[in-house]
C-alpha cells in the first residue's frame, strides 16, 4: 500500500505547486467566473491574463480548449510588449507541458518565463518588481517539481532550496503558504529515496508556515504527512498524536480530497498493526470519498485494500468481490502500478476458496508482472556492464594507437629534417608574398572605410540639419501659438470685456423699448459667446494647464474637454508620471495626443477612445485606441494629410517610434515610444 499512496501524495503536491485546480468541480466554478469576466473586460492586457488562466484550468480535461486559449493569449501578447503577460504565459504553458510528460520542453519554457520576470525585477516600479520577484520564486519551484518528475532528486532539491530563499525575501502575503508547500515537496523527494527521517524533518518544517498562512486544508495535509512519516519510522505514538491533531480539521472541512488522504493514512497505521477490521473501516471511508469525486487512483487503492483486509479476516467470498471490482477499475483506467500486489492477494484468496485454476492464473499474472520488472532491472544492469566493458575496450585501443603513433612519429622525424629546411624556405617566400598582398588589401580596405565614414558623416550632418530645421519650425510654431494666445487673451479678450462692460452701463442709463431691449440682451449674449470662444481658441493655442501643472494634468483636462462635447467618450490613464518632462517635450507630446484625438473626431466615427501614458525609467509610451471604423494602415504611410505629417515629424524629432494597428471595422491602436 505504501508505494501507491506515495504516488497519490506526489500528484497532489505537484498540482498544488503549479496552482492547478485538483478536481473538475472546483474547475467548473473557476472557469465560469473567468468566462464571465472575459465578456465584460475590454483591456487587452487583462484579457490576455484571463485567456491564460482559462487555458490552465481547461488543461486538465479539455486539451483542445486549453490550446485554443493559449493561442488567443499568444496572439494578443505578440501585438504588445507586456513583459509580465509574457512571463505568466510561459509559466502556465510550462505547467501544461509538465502535465503531458513533456518535461524537457517544460523546463525550456520555464526558462523563458524566468527571462521576462527577471527583466521586470529591474523595473523602476516597486509593485512590478515585487510581483515579478514572487513569480520568479514560483517558477523556480515549478522547475523543482519537473526535476522531481524526471527522477532527478539532486536538481529538484537545489531548485526547491533556491525557491525557499526567493520566497523568504518576498513581501507577498502568499509566501508562507508557498514556503510550506516547498518544504512538503522536499519531504516528498526524500520519501521517494526511502529517507524517511529527512522527509519527516521537512514535513515538520512546513507546519509553522501552514499555521501562519491559515490554510486549514493544507494544514490538514501537513499533519497527515507528518503522521505518515512517523508511521514509516514505526513511531506509532507520534503518528497517532499528529493524526489526532488533523482529525478536528478534517471533520470540520469535510472535503473529499482531504478525507481520502487522512482516512487512508489512518487505515495504513492500523494495517501495520494488523488490525484488519479497523483498517477496513477507514479504507471504506477513503474509498467512498474517492467515488464522490471520481478519483480512480484512490478508488483502486482502497478497493483492493478492503479486499486484502477481508482476506486476512478469513472472509474470502467478500474479499473476492472487492478485489475483482478493483481489478476491473484498474484495467479500465490503465493503472498498472497496483496490479502486481493486487494479483498476488487474488491468487492467495482463490486458493483459500479452492478455486485452484483461478489461483494459478493470478499467480501467473503476478509472476509475469514481477518478471517484467525484474527483466527491466536486469536489462539495465546488463547494459551498464556492457557499457563498462566497451569503455574499457575502447581505452585499450586508444593506448595501443598512442604507442603506434609514437613509433611512427619517431620514424617520420628522422626522415623529414631535410624536408623541413626546404619547406621552410618556400614558406618564407610565400609569407613575404602574402604580407605584400595583405598590405595592399589593407590599404584598399582602409580607403574604403574612410570613404564610408565620410559618407556617414555627411548623412549625419544632413540629418542634424533637418533636425535643427524641424526644431526651429516646432519652436517657431509654439512661440507663435503662445504669442497669439497671449495677444488674443490679453488684447482682443480685454477689448471685448470692455465693450461688454460699457454696454451694460449704457443699458442701465437708457430708455429702451421692449423689442429693442431683447435685441440689446441678445447682443450682450453674443459678446459673452465671443469671449468664451476666444478663450477656448487661446487655450488650444497654448493650454494654461500645460505650462503650470505639466503634461499629465493638461492631457487629463483636454480629455475632459472632449468628453464635455458628448461627441466622443475618452478614458485617460497615466502611470509613472510623477515627475515632469522637459518643457519642449511636454509640448510636443501634448500636440501629438491632441492631433490623434482630432483625427478620431474627424475621421473614425468612434464612440469611445482610450489614451494611456506610461513612463518606465527613461522610456515613455503613448497608447491611443478607438473603437471606430478603422482603416488600411498602408494608406497612412503614404498619407499627405497635415495631421499624420505633423505627428510623424514630431515623433521623428524626438527620435521615437510609432506603430499603427488597424483594420476596417476593427478600430485603431496607435503606440508611440520615446526615450526621455
Amino acid at each position: 500500500m505504501a508505494g501507491f499512496s506515495y504516488y497519490i501524495k506526489r500528484m497532489l503536491l505537484g498540482a498544488h505547486v503549479f496552482a492547478l485546480p485538483l478536481f473538475v468541480i472546483s474547475q467548473n466554478k473557476i472557469i465560469d467566473s473567468l468566462e464571465g469576466l472575459l465578456k465584460t473586460e475590454k483591456k487587452d492586457s487583462v484579457r490576455s491574463l484571463i485567456f491564460i488562466d482559462l487555458a490552465s484550468n481547461y488543461s486538465g480535461y479539455d486539451t483542445l480548449k486549453a490550446r485554443q486559449f493559449f493561442q488567443e493569449a499568444n496572439r494578443i501578447n505578440k501585438a504588445n510588449k507586456w513583459d509580465y503577460n509574457w512571463g505568466y504565459y510561459n509559466q502556465r504553458y510550462s505547467s501544461y507541458l509538465y502535465e503531458r510528460g513533456l518535461y524537457d520542453k517544460s523546463l525550456q519554457v520555464s526558462d523563458t518565463a524566468l527571462f521576462y520576470f527577471k527583466k521586470l525585477e529591474k523595473s523602476s516600479n516597486l509593485a512590478s518588481r515585487d510581483a515579478a520577484a514572487f513569480q520568479v520564486a514560483q517558477t523556480v519551484m515549478g522547475i523543482g517539481v519537473t526535476y522531481g518528475a524526471m527522477e532527478n532528486p539532486e536538481e529538484a532539491i537545489k531548485k526547491y532550496q533556491e525557491s525557499l530563499r526567493l520566497f523568504e525575501a518576498s513581501n507577498n502575503p502568499q509566501k508562507s503558504q508557498k514556503m510550506a508547500t516547498v518544504y512538503n515537496s522536499i519531504a516528498t523527494v526524500f520519501f521517494l529515496l526511502d529517507q524517511y527521517e529527512k522527509g519527516l524533518e521537512y514535513d515538520l518544517k512546513s507546519i509553522p508556515y501552514h499555521l501562519e498562512a491559515r490554510n486549514e486544508e493544507m494544514l490538514a495535509y501537513a499533519y497527515t504527512y507528518v503522521a505518515s512519516d512517523y508511521m514509516r519510522l514505526q513511531e506509532y505514538d507520534s503518528a497517532k498524536w499528529y493524526f489526532d491533531k488533523a482529525d478536528p480539521i478534517v471533520t470540520r472541512l469535510n472535503k473529499n480530497a482531504v478525507n481520502i488522504e487522512y482516512y487512508g493514512k489512518v487505515g495504513e497505521m492500523y494495517w501495520s498493526k494488523k488490525d484488519w477490521t479497523t483498517t477496513r473501516k477507514y479504507y471504506t471511508i477513503a474509498y467512498r470519498n474517492a467515488q464522490q469525486i471520481n478519483n480512480p487512483y484512490s478508488e483502486v487503492e482502497y478497493l483492493w485494500g478492503i479486499g486484502a483486509c477481508l482476506y486476512n479476516e478469513g472472509n474470502y467470498t467478500a474479499a473476492e468481490k472487492f478485489l475483482l471490482q478493483a481489478k476491473e477499475l484498474a484495467i479500465k483506467n490503465h493503472l498498472e502500478n497496483p496490479q502486481r500486489e493486487m494479483f498476488g492477494v487474488m491468487a492467495h484468496n482463490y486458493y483459500k476458496l479452492k478455486k485452484y485454476k483461478l489461483a494459478f492464473d493470478y499467480l501467473f499474472y503476478y509472476n509475469g508482472l514481477k518478471d517484467s520488472v525484474d527483466n527491466l532491472t536486469l536489462k539495465r544492469k546488463i547494459a551498464e556492464i556492457d557499457e563498462q566493458y566497451q569503455s574499457q575496450k575502447r581505452q585499450q585501443v586508444i593506448v595501443q594507437l598512442e604507442k603506434d603513433k609514437q613509433i611512427q612519429a619517431l620514424s617520420i622525424r628522422q626522415k623529414s629534417t631535410l624536408n623541413y629546411i626546404l619547406i621552410g624556405s618556400v614558406a618564407i617566400l610565400l609569407i613575404v608574398v602574402f604580407l605584400g598582398y595583405r598590405n595592399l588589401l589593407h590599404r584598399r580596405q582602409l580607403a574604403k572605410q574612410q570613404n564610408e565614414l565620410q559618407q556617414q558623416r555627411i548623412r549625419e550632418l544632413e540629418k542634424d540639419k533637418q533636425l535643427i530645421a524641424v526644431d526651429s519650425m516646432l519652436k517657431g510654431q509654439e512661440d507663435e501659438r503662445s504669442r497669439l494666445a497671449k495677444d488674443l487673451h490679453d488684447g482682443l479678450g480685454g477689448l471685448l470685456s470692455g465693450v461688454k462692460f460699457s454696454l451694460r452701463n449704457m443699458k442701465d442709463n437708457l430708455i429702451i423699448t421692449p423689442d429693442n431691449k431683447d435685441v440689446f440682451e441678445r447682443s450682450l449674449d453674443m459678446i459673452d459667446t465671443s469671449i468664451k470662444e476666444l478663450r477656448r481658441v487661446a487655450h488650444n493655442l497654448m493650454p494654461e494647464m500645460l505650462t503650470k501643472f505639466g503634461l499629465d494634468e493638461a492631457l487629463k483636462e483636454y480629455c475632459n474637454t472632449v468628453n464635455a462635447t458628448q461627441l466622443l467618450t475618452v478614458k485617460y490613464q497615466s502611470f509613472g508620471m510623477d515627475f515632469r518632462l522637459e518643457n519642449s517635450m511636454e509640448i510636443i507630446v501634448y500636440r501629438i495626443v491632441q492631433e490623434l484625438l482630432n483625427n478620431i473626431l474627424k475621421h473614425a466615427a468612434a464612440s469611445e477612445a482610450f489614451v494611456q501614458l506610461i513612463r518606465e525609467g527613461d522610456r515613455l509610451n503613448i497608447v491611443v485606441e478607438d473603437n471606430g471604423r478603422g482603416f488600411d494602415t498602408t494608406l497612412a504611410e503614404h498619407s499627405k494629410g497635415a495631421g499624420w505629417i505633423n505627428i510623424r515629424s514630431r515623433v521623428e524629432y524626438l527620435k521615437g517610434q510609432v506603430d499603427i494597428h488597424s483594420e476596417p471595422g476593427r478600430g485603431t491602436l496607435v503606440t508611440i515610444e520615446f526615450t526621455v
